[in-house]
């Protein structure tokens, strides 16, 4: 697999991780850089791992909320390793 396309998930997965609460996609961005496809993209991919999941905050303006479920904490604790072997935290 391209290395982008393992790092946006992975990347959202540690920087979740470090989190209590619910997050914004625009906190998410803000905070790590990452592009908003590429949030989109990974937020996809995660929910249907059953990694993360998403609510809605109607707003307005209308935000979706992500956060980690047991399983996808535990994914991202591997995530975590698997982005320090590779050198890229």
């Amino acid at each position: 697999m391209p290395k982008r396309k393992l790092n946006g998930p992975l990347k959202l997965l540690v920087y979740l991780l470090g989190k209590k609460t619910e997050v914004t996609v625009m906190k998410i961005h803000d905070e790590t850089g990452i592009h908003y496809k590429t949030i989109y993209t990974a937020i996809d991919v995660l929910k249907r791992a059953g990694f993360i999941v998403e609510n809605y905050d109607p707003g307005p303006p209308l935000r979706r909320l992500i956060k980690l479920t047991e399983k996808g904490r535990k994914a991202a604790e591997a995530a975590k390793t698997i982005l320090e072997l590779a050198g890229e935290m």
